[in-house]
């Protein structure tokens, strides 16, 4: 059986007042009282009780991490892990919940908003309707998105400026010479509401549109399981002209089409140049072009928002971008003539 806060308290010859301080206002206790304190819970191996600090508090010590994507994916990972290195230290546990459909979040808000079994929620990858957002409003705590839509509903948001990366893809292939430009993605009608796919495809019609004559475009919708590579490598094959650069939504798309083109006997980047989102696992391994972001720093700056607005600070930006670049590699290249 574990040492009690009694047992702290006595060996140290304060109050238990002054130990439960200690560990929940460290700041309002002496920092010889402080240090003598942690000292003996150290020696007899005792921990406080977060569920008993929390009942004191009213707070539950717990952030919830809300994905509509895959909790073991590289973003999202990444992301988990650059917020945990903050929010682990400030003393908060990270509860993770990943909805696959429009009548899961709907259930996770409704719940989120009566039992109020975290102290905020983060968002991230997808879009949330006002009304969703609305009701956490009415409990108070902090909505965070990140990679999300900044719309007014959410506290603060952390991402990067995707209609810019995309500029930066596509001016980059164009000024190599490539006029004849595919991109592929998932269907924005079938891929229930993440917000960044939706995002990039506006952003290349978008640019696409202002380059004019100087591109001919073709958007390619694949599935996201693992007949994407080939389903995708099937339909370029369908059009009128095979493009002479392909753009993928991400490096999950981009990395397995390259591999599904040189299998079918493409050369890249002599046939046919190839470009990502992200700069994930093997990017720079393999060669890819793509643009770079950091979700490690990215769950980093939004934990420290995150820690701003808990203490009841405004944050220093209420929308983040994030730096971001093109990695140029070598799976681009000028077309042959």
């Amino acid at each position: 059986m574990g040492a009690s806060i009694q047992d702290v308290a006595d060996r140290a010859g304060v109050s238990i007042a002054t130990v439960s301080r200690t560990f929940t206002l460290p700041d309002k206790v002496l920092p010889q009282t402080r240090e003598k304190v942690l000292k003996v819970a150290q020696d007899l191996d005792y921990t406080i009780s977060r569920s008993a600090s929390a009942l004191k508090s009213g707070k539950s010590a717990r952030i919830a991490f809300l994905t509509g994507g895959e909790l073991d994916s590289w973003y999202d990972s990444h992301v988990l892990a650059g917020l945990n290195s903050v929010l682990h230290d400030a003393g908060y546990d990270i509860a993770l919940y990943a909805v696959s459909d429009t009548q899961e979040r709907h259930a996770f808000f409704s719940d989120m908003s009566i039992k109020r079994n975290a102290d905020a929620v983060l968002v991230v990858s997808f879009q949330i309707p006002c009304t969703e957002a609305d009701k956490l409003a009415t409990t108070g705590i902090p909505l965070i998105g990140i990679n999300t839509e900044p719309i007014p509903e959410f506290s603060a948001t952390v991402g990067i400026d995707e209609t810019s990366c995309m500029r930066l893809i596509i001016n980059h292939l164009v000024n190599l010479g490539h006029h004849k430009i595919a991109y592929v993605c998932l269907n924005p009608e079938t891929e229930h509401f993440k917000w960044n796919g939706r995002a990039r495809l506006q952003a290349f019609h978008s640019i696409c549109s202002q380059l004019g004559d100087q591109v001919s475009p073709t958007v390619v919708y694949a599935p996201k399981d693992d007949t994407r590579a080939d389903f995708a490598l099937s339909q370029l094959a369908r059009l009128d002209q095979y493009p002479t650069a392909v753009i993928c939504m991400n490096d999950e798309y981009a990395l397995p089409l390259l591999f599904c083109m040189q299998r079918s006997g493409y050369t890249i980047p002599r046939d046919v140049s190839v470009a990502g989102f992200d700069d994930s696992t093997y990017a720079r391994e393999i060669g890819l072009t793509t643009i770079h972001q950091d979700p490690y720093e990215m769950g980093k700056s939004a934990a420290k928002t995150l820690l701003k607005l808990l203490e009841g600070e405004d944050p220093d930006q209420n929308v983040q971008i994030q730096p971001s670049f093109l990695a140029v590699r070598s799976t681009t290249a000028p077309p042959e003539r």
